[in-house]
């Protein structure tokens, strides 16, 4: 009521010109909140910002509380949200709704357009300066790690590994290739950093946890999945390594000044990615530093294709050498489409620097060193595969298989009770993980006598619990299928996620080496058809993991970097 009178008091009139006015303020901020990263100044040039920051209105979520306080009316409210997403009509919009307004209340409408005109030009210039700003940091980082120098001739190699926390299996290569390095012992410096760790922590939080709690509901599944093969046709390539430097490249450029490394090898393309981008803008970087991209999935993406700027690929088997030279064949056309666009900054100094055709190395997945010992010792012999059955409790007499069951999540007790249901004779070895309250759950569910069951907690020997099954059953990352692939263990595969998951267990399926199980129920009949044909079925699913298994790949990574 208050809120009316005073309203018609100011007039109806009055206060649509006031809330003309807010919506240039709310302009003003969305403007401010974007930044245009030094690589597009760099890529563009500064006669083409102007162009490109039309279509670049970002409105912060810290904004929205101070718009829902000074707009106090809700079709004010809806209009600069309608606009916002519909990022390059915002300052059009308001420029007419501006001029409008007052040749509404009888203001003369051209001088107030022209009035609009002024003030958009004035949040172009703030926005350029904030680009020339950072372009200057930026420089400035470039060359301290210019100058850094290479260190003396006689010097190690320094090797820098990065990765992003985005998942366990980036970091778990990383950490492989780490630990071989040091068992060769060869006096190499090593430094390994997860590359968000540069980051802010709300561009963390967007990498890190909102891919966590996509990958636990169905509708955030598919749209991983959507992502993935638009990332696949190199879609939103551009978008994710803008995003990456703003967030992160100054920082590396220190991290190089600091470490000066001679050798970076990236276990996720985000890294790599910001590595190729200071390299092409540096001719000295680009000549010192040999990058290398570690693939971690069976299967190879178009996003972790760096033009020009990888020297090696450690990929993950031979099928992708093929696939990576059609995507390299694929980039060189874009180049030669971008070199007839008058907007590309040509950089001559960079052209002998920047690898025009990669090197290829056919490593396999990094798995720890531990995992080719595994397979060394249970090719000497069968003494290593009793004793992984004696650390976890399972009698070397028993002749019942067994079945590793790696499910976690909330649908560990539906898994556990399909697997019981089977009619032939397992013994069952459950890891928990770190789920508290997963041990309660299953030790209530009746187990019939023909079964065997052990709960595990988290284990931290991997190998010889593979070592110890037959079989596993739970979800396939790139570095799982590589750890049972190294031991022969085949994989019964549930509901793959769209994206890696889902073409990683095409890739199984293609060898042999597993099976795939989309709905549950089928679960216990998939068992019994394995060990219901006297191990023939087993045994052909065993021979199909060992067709992918690379278990040397960690150190055929780190033979690649030392001999470089």
């Amino acid at each position: 009521m208050i809120f009316m009178m005073k309203l018609n008091e100011i007039g109806f009139r009055r206060f649509f010109v006031l809330g003309t006015g807010l919506l240039f303020v709310v302009i003003l901020l969305m403007d401010y909140a974007h930044k245009i990263s030094p690589y597009t100044i760099r890529e563009l040039g500064i006669d083409k910002i102007l162009d490109l920051a039309r279509d670049k209105f970002v409105l912060r979520r810290q904004n929205i509380p101070n718009l829902l306080v000074t707009s106090m009316t809700l079709p004010f409210i809806l209009a600069c949200l309608f606009f916002a997403t519909h990022q390059g009509a915002l300052v059009g919009v308001g420029v007419v709704a501006h001029g409008v307004a007052f040749h509404f209340v009888g203001g003369k409408a051209w001088a107030h357009f022209a009035a609009s005109a002024v003030a958009y030009v004035l949040v172009e210039l703030w926005k350029l300066a904030i680009a020339l700003k950072e372009l200057r940091d930026w420089r400035a980082a470039i060359k301290a790690a210019e100058e850094g120098g290479e260190g003396d001739k006689g010097e190690k190699k320094r090797v820098l590994i990065l990765y992003a926390n985005v998942g366990s299996g980036h970091k778990s290569a990383a950490n492989a290739i780490e630990e071989a390095l040091k068992e060769r012992d060869m006096g190499v410096m090593v430094e390994k950093l997860d590359v968000l760790d540069l980051c802010s922590p709300a561009f963390r939080f967007a990498m890190q946890t909102m891919f966590q709690k996509l990958t636990q509901t169905l509708a955030g599944q598919h749209m991983l999945g959507y992502l993935y093969d638009m990332g696949d046709h190199g879609n939103e390539k551009g978008k994710v390594q803008r995003a990456l430097e703003d967030a992160a490249g100054i920082g590396l450029a220190k991290v190089l000044t600091r470490f000066r490394p001679t050798n970076i090898v990236c276990t996720h393309f985000l890294p790599c990615q910001l590595v190729g981008t200071l390299k092409r803008t540096s001719s000295v970087l680009a000549g010192r530093i040999r990058l290398g991209l570690v693939i971690t999935d069976l299967d190879l993406q178009s996003m972790w294709v760096q033009e020009g700027a990888v020297d090696v690929y450690y990929l993950p088997r031979e099928d992708s050498d093929v696939v990576l030279k059609e995507y390299e064949r694929q980039g060189k056309e874009r180049r030669e489409k971008r070199k007839r666009k008058k907007s590309v900054v040509k950089l001559p100094k960079l052209k002998d620097k920047l690898s025009s055709v990669s090197k290829s190395v056919i490593s396999g997945i990094p798995i720890m060193p531990r995992f080719a010992r595994a397979v060394d010792k249970m090719v000497e012999g069968g003494e290593f595969k009793v004793e992984a059955l004696k650390e976890f409790g399972l009698d070397p007499g028993d002749k019942r298989p067994v079945v590793l069951v790696m499910s976690g999540g909330k649908l560990i007790k539906q898994v556990f009770e399909n697997c019981l249901a089977c009619k032939v004779g397992l013994r069952f070895v459950v890891v928990m993980g770190r789920q508290a309250d997963a041990r309660d759950v299953l030790e209530k569910v009746e187990v019939p006598e023909r079964h065997g069951v052990t709960l595990v907690g988290f284990c931290k020997e991997m190998p010889k619990l593979l070592a110890a099954a037959d079989l596993m059953v739970g979800k396939c990352g790139g570095l799982t299928a590589a750890e049972n692939a190294a031991l022969g263990v085949p994989i019964v595969i549930l509901d793959p996620i769209p994206g890696q998951e889902q073409r990683n267990s095409d890739i199984l399926l293609e060898s042999g080496g597993c099976i795939k199980v989309n709905d549950l129920p089928l679960l216990t009949r998939r068992l019994e058809e394995i060990f219901g044909d006297k191990g023939e079925k087993i045994k052909f699913m065993r021979r199909g993991m060992k067709k992918l298994a690379k278990p040397n790949s960690a150190y055929t990574i780190v033979d690649d970097v030392l001999g470089a």
